[in-house]
């Protein structure tokens, strides 16, 4: 269920690029990792790229009725 969000404070906008730390690990984890790849593809939706596009149909999904 897609929640709608209405942000309480006046803080601007960001726009500063997503940056990435590796970190070597023995077993990864599988939610987190989802959990920022879903957030990243909402962020960009509407952009036209491919994580726009990416984005864009994730939020369909998600808003659809089935």
């Amino acid at each position: 269920m897609v929640r709608n969000y209405q942000r309480k404070t006046q803080r601007p906008s960001s726009d500063r690029r997503l940056r990435v730390a590796f970190t070597r690990r023995e077993q990864i984890d599988t939610e987190k990792i989802a959990e920022v790849l879903i957030r990243v593809a909402l962020r960009e939706a509407g952009i036209a790229s491919p994580i726009g596009q990416a984005g864009d149909q994730l939020r369909a999904l998600m808003s659809s009725e089935r």
